[in-house]
Formats: structure tokens, C-alpha cells, sequence
């Protein structure tokens, strides 16, 4: 059917535009159920009253969806839920859920009083949240905010990480770095678009985003803050000689090995007893300075670091340790991970019972074999970061031993 309609964009209603309603998969019925909501249906399963040229038109689902979406309202217990009416002076809430009447639904079209203007939009993550989800149902998914967001560092193990932490039923994981607080073109886009980056998730889930600049660059952690001051955040960090190394190997590789021997890029002079402290491979690795960044406007309390090296070794017990900063039930076990011979890297059991993409080990890029490098460059680098370990130490309140 062609028919006019609301369309869900900017988690507002929109004004009224021509759209179609297909006949979906069954997986794809979240989209009509946006529809329902938008037009402020918020229980709209197996029919959807709609205004079409001045008369009332129920459009119905196809069997299958027809008959699964009866069977989700069963399961509900709740098929019929009203909802009051609300106050729309001002623009501060979504939409207006009108009441049942023999139980069918009557539809009105969006106007603008009765749209969530832009300057109403919630300065946080817990504001933005809970009006989106106003008269929606726990039992639907729907794209969140972040709640807790890797922030690096590069070369930690922060892939090897999130995948990990994606056995848990709860957490939700956005598949790619979205660079949003670090880059000011997608800065300028919004909270909007950040969300839309998001996977869905239901409400209780964590949804969890990752991009390891995040941690050395100076302005993000304000921006993150203006987000939400309640976000958890987690860095993953190891020993700042290897991570050095494993980032040179992955910039040799991705230029095609047109960079020098790594004694002579990381070191200035001839005598190759100065190090170019100011490159990034070194840099990086300097966490307390980047991590006083951080407390400036986070308390430590909501930062957790995860050893790097332990996570190669013994993932389970470090994956244990985000699950309680998460505050989410114990779920992944020692059973989870084997290592794989070859390049004695954990990947996750396949005889344990998960979704397909969580199964197996991490790509081909994880575990590249490291070059061997002089024992007096090896002293240079660690004679370097002794001083800024110990401080970091201090600041975390944990030994991490290198």
C-alpha cells in the first residue's frame, strides 16, 4: 500500500511525507513498529489504523508476521497498555499516545507542537534516553546512546576486547570505530548521528562503543562529559615497550615496509641513544599524562584498565573484572577461550553456544609475530616509561609489572 505516513527520523516525528509500508522479514518488523510509534501507536502488532484521503484504512501483516507478533503480545501479558495523554506546550516530549476505543487505535498525523524541537533534545545520555523511550515497551529494541565506551588504548587488544565481551548476552557492541568525539567533522554532526552508529539494544542492555584514540587525545574528554557525566569508560593497556612495537608492525604492514628499522625510527641520532619521544609509537605509551587528561573531568572510580598482556594469557579473569565495573551478572567463564598454537592468541571456544560472528578467533591481523630488537634500544625504551609506569601506578591504584 502507498499511503501517506509519519517517518521516524532524528527520533522525532517528521513532517508528513509519502512512504510505504513493504511486506518485511519477520526480523524487519521493528521497522513497522516504528511506524506504530512515530504515529503514536505505542502497541501496534497484527493491524495499524491509518488516514488515508480522508478514511480510515487498516493495513494488516502478512500470516507469519501476523501470527509472531501475536505471539509477542501473548508473551508481553500486556497487549493493551494505556497510556495518558500528555502536555505538549514547549515541545518536550516525543509524541501523544492516545487511548484504546474498542480496541482499535485512532491515528493522527504529526504537527510541529507536537514534536520534540531540536533545543529540547536531553544534554545527556540518560536525558536523551529516557525521552525516546517514553511509551515504548522494554521489550523493544531501539539505538542508545553509549554507556560505556573503550577508549583505547591503539594497540592494547581493544578488538581483541570487545569481541570478547560480546559472549555476554548484555552487551551490545558497535561493530566499527566510530570516531566521533575525536573528530571534529563528525562532532558537528551530533548526538543524533552518533546514536543512529549504535547498534539496537533493549533497556538494561550496555551498549558499548570503541575507538582507541579516544585516550590520548586532549579534547575528547570533555566532549565525552557533555555527553554523559555518568559514562563508564575503559582503557585497555599493556606493557608500553610491546605496545610500541606492535604499533610499529602494524604501520611497517600497512605501508608496505617503507619505514626504517624500528632502532633507527624510534631513535634521533646517529648514536641511537636519543629517542624520538614525541612520535606517536612512544607517546602513546605514556598513560599517566594522558590519563590525568581524563580525571580532569571523569573521578577514577568510573575508569577501569584492563592488562593487556593478562587479557592474551588469562581472558577470562579480565573479562570477569569488566563484567563487575559494568555492574552485569557474571556470565563469561575460563570455558569461553582456548589458545590457538599457532600464534598463541585466545579465541573463543566453539563448542561454546554462541551466534555464529562470536565464534572462532580474531582475524589474521591479531597476533603478528614481533621483530627482534637490539637489548640496548629494548633498555632505551624501558629506562623511558619506568618513571611514567610507576606514576600511572599510583594513579589506578594497580601493579601492572613492567
Amino acid at each position: 500500500f502507498r499511503l501517506r505516513t509519519t517517518t521516524l527520523r532524528r527520533n522525532t516525528c517528521s513532517e508528513k511525507k509519502t512512504g510505504y509500508i513493504w511486506r518485511r522479514p519477520v526480523g524487519k518488523i521493528i521497522n513497522l513498529k516504528r511506524y506504530a510509534i512515530c504515529a503514536n501507536q505505542p502497541k501496534c502488532y497484527y493491524r495499524m489504523a491509518v488516514c488515508l484521503d480522508g478514511k480510515k484504512v487498516c493495513i494488516c501483516l502478512p500470516l507469519t508476521g501476523l501470527l509472531l507478533c501475536c505471539l509477542y503480545s501473548i508473551l508481553l501479558k500486556e497487549p493493551k497498555t494505556r497510556f495518558a495523554s500528555r502536555d505538549f506546550k514547549g515541545g518536550d516530549d516525543l509524541f501523544e499516545v492516545n487511548s484504546y476505543v474498542n480496541n482499535s487505535m485512532s491515528l493522527e498525523y504529526d504537527d510541529p507542537a507536537r514534536r520534540l524541537s531540536s533545543s529540547a533534545i536531553g544534554k545527556n545520555t540518560e536525558q536523551w534516553n529516557e525521552r525516546v523511550s517514553k511509551g515504548r515497551s522494554k521489550h523493544i529494541e531501539q539505538k542508545r546512546l553509549p554507556n560505556a565506551i573503550i577508549i583505547g588504548v591503539k594497540k592494547g587488544g581493544t578488538r581483541a576486547l570487545l569481541e570478547f565481551l560480546k559472549i555476554h548476552p548484555k552487551i551490545k557492541a558497535c561493530p566499527w570505530e566510530v570516531h566521533f568525539f575525536d573528530t571534529d567533522k563528525n562532532y558537528e554532526l551530533g548526538l543524533d548521528w552518533y546514536r543512529e552508529q549504535m547498534p539496537e539494544s533493549y533497556k538494561g542492555d550496555i551498549t558499548v562503543e570503541k575507538t582507541p584514540a579516544y585516550f590520548v587525545r586532549d579534547k575528547v574528554p570533555q566532549r565525552v562529559y557533555k555527553m554523559s557525566k555518568s559514562v563508564k569508560l575503559i582503557a585497555i593497556v599493556r606493557n608500553p615497550v610491546e605496545r610500541a612495537i606492535s604499533d610499529y608492525v602494524q604501520v611497517t604492514h600497512r605501508r608496505h615496509g617503507v619505514l626504517p628499522p624500528f632502532e633507527r625510527y624510534v631513535t634521533n641520532d646517529k648514536t641511537g641513544k636519543v629517542l624520538r619521544t614525541s612520535i606517536g609509537l612512544i607517546r602513546i605509551g605514556v598513560y599517566v599524562k594522558h590519563l590525568r587528561n581524563w580525571l580532569k573531568y571523569f573521578p577514577i572510580s568510573q575508569l577501569h584498565f584492563v592488562n593487556g598482556d593478562d587479557l592474551i594469557t588469562n581472558p577470562a579473569k579480565e573479562l570477569q573484572a569488566v563484567e563487575k565495573f559494568l555492574n552485569i551478572e557474571p556470565f563469561i567463564k575460563k570455558d569461553n577461550f582456548y589458545i590457538n598454537q599457532t600464534k598463541r592468541f585466545p579465541c573463543i571456544s566453539r563448542s561454546f553456544k554462541l551466534k555464529k560472528e562470536n565464534s572462532g578467533c580474531l582475524s589474521e591481523s591479531k597476533g603478528r609475530p614481533h621483530p627482534s630488537i637490539r637489548s640496548d634500544i629494548r633498555k632505551l625504551l624501558e629506562d623511558y616509561f619506568r618513571p611514567y609506569n610507576e606514576e600511572f601506578y599510583k594513579e589506578v591504584g594497580r601493579d601492572f609489572h613492567w
